[in-house]
């Protein structure tokens, strides 16, 4: 594997694992907290650091129906944690208990994104 595109990859994996840690620990408390924005936040920058790497390493935008999924995952995502830090600023308790009702579906619809892009790229190595 080029190391451009092992680097993406440790990138999108440890994406994952603070996006997941952010996402389910905040709907099993029940409450959005600060500490959620910092884990979350880093797993947006992570994640778009990742999908910097994969463009460089193809060289261009190329739109596959991976790489749509993926945009739209990372969009929704960005814009998730805009709102997160909105609802948190906002100091209001009801969107505080209610803001993970989303999350779920962000995180469900990145995930999905992640797995395509893992099965697609073994796919070219194997």
């Amino acid at each position: 594997m080029p190391p451009l595109l092992l680097y993406a990859f440790i990138l999108f994996t440890v994406a994952l694992v603070l996006y997941t840690v952010s996402v389910w620990s905040e709907r099993y408390q029940k409450r959005l907290k600060v500490w959620h924005l910092v884990v979350f936040g880093l797993g947006v920058v992570i994640d778009m650091a990742a999908t910097w790497l994969t463009i460089e390493f193809v060289g261009a935008v190329v739109f596959t129906p991976h790489a749509i999924f993926g945009f739209t995952s990372l969009f929704l995502m960005a814009l998730h944690f805009v709102w997160a830090v909105a609802v948190y600023i906002g100091d209001r308790d009801a969107g505080k208990r209610q803001f993970h009702r989303f999350s779920i579906l962000v995180w469900s619809i990145w995930l999905l994104s992640y797995t395509t892009g893992l099965v697609s790229g073994m796919q070219r190595i194997i």
